[in-house]
């Protein structure tokens, strides 16, 4: 439940004459809503005004304290904690499932993914799972992506060995769902929003997912790998890796469509975002952005020329 106008004004220290108008941001009542203060002809500011109803909605509150403790400068600043409610700084910004990225947003994406995972902090969900609980042995049902036997078969074993290197690669604190539609972009300016997910997890999927659903050519998407290698002192073989592990988290991403667009039902906007991504998805995965042996054995067992 979202706070009244009196309450509102009064967690955030504002006078209290000051008049305030509400814009939900989606077609759910229940949802987040952006919220307008005025005084006299004073020039108006806003802020996003988010109800704290399921475990999501409280990660990302935990998380994004936890980030203000930290000093990170890509995300929003909370700024008044209710009873069920979260205020935070609005930050103004496109998606780029919205319009084409504003030019070196894309890098500053990067920058603020790779400072991301600079951080030292333990906050969010499965820091109590090993690599190899979140990622259990079991075959990809690939039939329901529309694979024929004679395809999954010889993707399998390279794929088992892909999933051993995803296990060895640096996991540690993550966003968990660093898609484009969760990073708003301006000019030379990136910021990471909705931490519903986020926590342990593998640090190179919050790259493949950027990578994959921003709208970028194979070359873009390698020159901006390689950016986050430089940034975090990996060895060049990350940025085939990226690519590796892009294929590995694009395959989990379209099997949980079907499931997403049900649960997207009556909001366009929402389901436009879901069909946009799926074809970058799609698209990307398909499109080498590296040079690793085993993500050629892959691509070649599923989409041979």
């Amino acid at each position: 439940m979202l706070p009244d106008d009196t309450v509102l004004v009064s967690a955030l220290r504002l006078p209290a004459a000051t008049a305030v108008d509400w814009e939900p941001l989606g077609p759910s009542e229940a949802g987040p809503v952006r919220a307008f203060f005025s005084a006299g002809v004073k020039s108006s500011h806003s802020v996003l005004v988010r109800p704290l109803a399921s475990e999501g909605d409280h990660n990302h509150a935990a998380v994004l304290e936890a980030l203000a403790a930290a000093g990170f400068p890509h995300a929003p600043r909370p700024l008044a904690f209710g009873n069920g409610w979260l205020v935070e700084e609005w930050v103004d910004g496109v998606t780029a499932l919205a319009l084409v990225p504003p030019g070196a947003s894309p890098e500053a994406a990067i920058d603020a993914l790779a400072s991301l995972h600079s951080l030292d902090i333990r906050e969010g969900l499965r820091w109590e799972q090993t690599p190899a609980d979140m990622f259990p042995q079991g075959e990809i049902p690939l039939h329901r992506l529309g694979f024929s036997a004679d395809e999954r078969g010889p993707a399998l074993g390279p794929i088992t060995a892909a999933r051993a290197l995803l296990l060895d690669s640096p996991f540690g604190f993550v966003h968990g769902s660093a898609t484009a539609n969760h990073i708003l972009l301006a000019p030379g300016r990136a910021t990471l929003v909705d931490f519903a997910a986020a926590g342990h997890g593998p640090r190179l999927f919050d790259v493949a997912a950027f990578l994959l659903t921003v709208g970028l050519e194979a070359a873009e998407r390698r020159e901006l790998a390689r950016r986050y290698a430089f940034a975090r002192s990996l060895d060049p073989g990350a940025v085939d890796l990226i690519d590796l592990f892009g294929i590995l988290w694009g395959i989990g991403e379209l099997l949980t469509l079907p499931h997403r667009h049900i649960r997207a039902l009556g909001d366009d906007s929402r389901s436009h975002h879901l069909n946009t991504a799926a074809t970058r998805i799609e698209r990307g995965i398909r499109a080498p952005a590296g040079d690793h042996p085993l993500a050629h054995a892959i691509r070649s067992a599923l989409w041979p020329q």
